[in-house]
C-alpha cells in the first residue's frame, strides 16, 4: 500500500464522512473502507463516494485501525485535504471587522474525546475560532475529528506554538482574556458581564491552565457549582460559558 497520508488529515467515522459527502465532497481525497461493508447505512456512503466520484480503497481492519490509531472509525477512514491552520495575526485578519467575536484557547487538553467534543460545542455555539497549542494538548487526530461530528472541518483552527504570547496578540486586538479557574478569587461566570471581543481560555480537570497564562489573563472565571461534584467536564463547561456569551452578544 501506498504511503498512508498524515494524521492530520485523516478524519473518521459515519457521521463525519456522511457531513462531508454532503456539504463538502471537494474536500475528501480518498476513502479507506474495509470490505463487505453490507449495512445499509455504510453501503450507502459507498454509494454517495461512487456518486461523487471519490475514489475507494478496501483495506484491511488493521490497516484501518493503525491509520485511525483507534478502533472506532467504524469502518471508515477518509484522507481530506490538509487542513487551514491560522497562526493568530492571520486569524486575527480574517475577523477584523466583526464587531463581536468569541474564541476559545485551550490549554493542556490532552484528552482527544474532550478535545473534540469542544470542537464541536464551539461550533454548534457561534465560537469564531479554537486556539491551541501543538505543544501542550492533543493534536487534530482522526478521534478527534471523529469527536467533532464534524466540526473540525467547518471551525477555524488556530495551531500555535506559544499561547502566552497569543494571548497578548488578541488582547492587543481589543479581546479581553477570560481564564476559566476554580481559584478562590474568581469571578462568578453566571453574573459575569461579557466583553464583545473575548478569548476564553480554558484548560484539562487536572491540569488546569498554566500560571504564566493566568497571570496574563484580564480577570478569572468560574462556574459556581451546586452539587456535590466540584467540577464540570471541560467540554461541558465551555458549552455553559459559551451560552452565557451568546445570551449577552448573541445576535
Amino acid at each position: 500500500m501506498k504511503r498512508l497520508p498524515p494524521k492530520d488529515q485523516l478524519t473518521m467515522g459515519i457521521h463525519a464522512l456522511h457531513s462531508l459527502l454532503l456539504h463538502a465532497p471537494d474536500r475528501i481525497l480518498h476513502v479507506f473502507t474495509k470490505p463487505t461493508e453490507t449495512q445499509k447505512r455504510k453501503g450507502a456512503l459507498l454509494d454517495l463516494c461512487k456518486e461523487k466520484g471519490i475514489p475507494v480503497s478496501f483495506v484491511s481492519l488493521e490497516t484501518l485501525d493503525h491509520m485511525a490509531g483507534s478502533d472506532s472509525h467504524q469502518s471508515f477512514v477518509a484522507h481530506v485535504q490538509g487542513r487551514h491552520f491560522y497562526d493568530v495575526d492571520s486569524f486575527l485578519e480574517r475577523i477584523e471587522e466583526e464587531s463581536k467575536a468569541i474564541v476559545l484557547m485551550l490549554d493542556q487538553i490532552f484528552d482527544p474525546q474532550n478535545f473534540g467534543s469542544i470542537l464541536r460545542t464551539a461550533e454548534c455555539l457561534g465560537a469564531a475560532g479554537v486556539v491551541w497549542s501543538k505543544n501542550r494538548g492533543s493534536d487534530l487526530t482522526p478521534v478527534v475529528a471523529k469527536a467533532s461530528s464534524g466540526a473540525s472541518e467547518w471551525l477555524p483552527l488556530i495551531r500555535i506554538s506559544n499561547l502566552a504570547e497569543a494571548v497578548t496578540q488578541f488582547q492587543d486586538d481589543g479581546f479581553k482574556a477570560l481564564a476559566t479557574t476554580l481559584a478562590p478569587h474568581s469571578q462568578d461566570g453566571f453574573k459575569f458581564s461579557f466583553h464583545q471581543k473575548t478569548l476564553l481560555i480554558l484548560g484539562s480537570e487536572g491540569e488546569g491552565i498554566q500560571p504564566l497564562i493566568q497571570k496574563r489573563a484580564d480577570s478569572l472565571i468560574s462556574l459556581p457549582m451546586q452539587g456535590k461534584i466540584e467540577s464540570l467536564n471541560v467540554a461541558q463547561a465551555a458549552a455553559v460559558f459559551l451560552t452565557l456569551y451568546q445570551m449577552q452578544n448573541g445576535k
